[in-house]
Parts: structure tokens; sequence; C-alpha cells
């Protein structure tokens, strides 16, 4: 059999396969967990956030926070994809951010993690108007080739 590149959309790899027909067989596999990572990591770091949840994240992902945020209208574990994607233009409205980063992933099986800083000022909350800097380790998730679960580290000791 003859396998040539398949071009797609798609970031994951793919290989149309040729019989000895002629016929054509189209296979894709995921992407790994590492490929996921470097993706995240490529657009979280140059600000791509909505970006990142809309390419990587599958329909039934889930968020877990540290504890339940006074004042907002999310609870400390949310999930789907769409309530994530409202969840983030809710943020994206009410913070200026003036800063953020991310560390290069760490990826062990199934699981990555990352570093992520943001300089922001919320305009909402018990928050509202205090420029705070704040760094969190982030655990993500990898089941076929989508991210199914972010967990997040973090103090609030500010």
């Amino acid at each position: 059999m003859l396998h040539t590149p398949l071009l797609s959309r798609s970031r994951g790899a793919g290989f149309r396969t040729l019989g000895l027909a002629g016929e054509v067989h189209t296979r894709r596999s995921e992407m790994s967990t590492q490929e996921v990572a470097n993706r995240f990591h490529e657009l979280v770091s140059s600000g791509q956030f909505r970006e990142a949840m809309d390419e990587l994240y599958a329909d039934n992902a889930r968020h877990v926070e540290v504890m339940e945020m006074p004042d907002t209208p999310y609870p400390r574990i949310l999930e789907g994809k769409d309530k994530l994607q409202e969840m983030s233009e809710y943020w994206e409205r009410t913070n200026e951010v003036h800063d953020s980063s991310c560390g290069k992933p760490l990826v062990n099986g199934e699981q990555f993690i990352c570093e992520m800083m943001i300089d922001t000022t919320s305009s909402e909350g018990p928050f509202a108007g205090q420029r705070m800097k704040m760094s969190e380790q982030c655990l993500y998730t990898v089941e076929n080739g989508k991210i199914t679960e972010a967990k997040f580290f973090y103090s609030m000791d500010c």
C-alpha cells in the first residue's frame, strides 16, 4: 500500500492509502497529548484563549476551579464546551488583561500541566477596579485528541 499525506484543516495526522485496485482509503489519527499541549501553548502564549478552546476542547469538556468564585454566575465545576465558551466570553468582557504568559507544557501520559500567569483588572465583583497578578498551575486531561478536563490550582492569597 502507498501512503500519502492527507491535506485537511485538522491538525491531526492523516494518510490516504491506495489499495492494489486503486481504491482510496482515508485514515486519520487524533493529535497526541504532546501535540495538543504544544498547540495549546502556541495559541495561549499569543493571547488566543478563545481559539484554543474552540480548536482543542472536546464538546463535553469541563473546568474544575479550586473554589466557588464570589459574585460570578458560574459554579466551581462547569461542564460543556458551550458553557465554557460562554464563561470565557463573560470573563473577557469583565476583565482588562495587561499581560499574560503560559509556561512550557509538561506531558505525562494523557495529561499535561503548565503554569499560567495573568495581570488583570476586573470591572465587576469584589475585585472591581483592582489590578491583580495571579499565577496558577493548570492540569489538562486529553482524550481522543481533545482536552476533556482542566483543573486549576492557585492560591487567593493576594
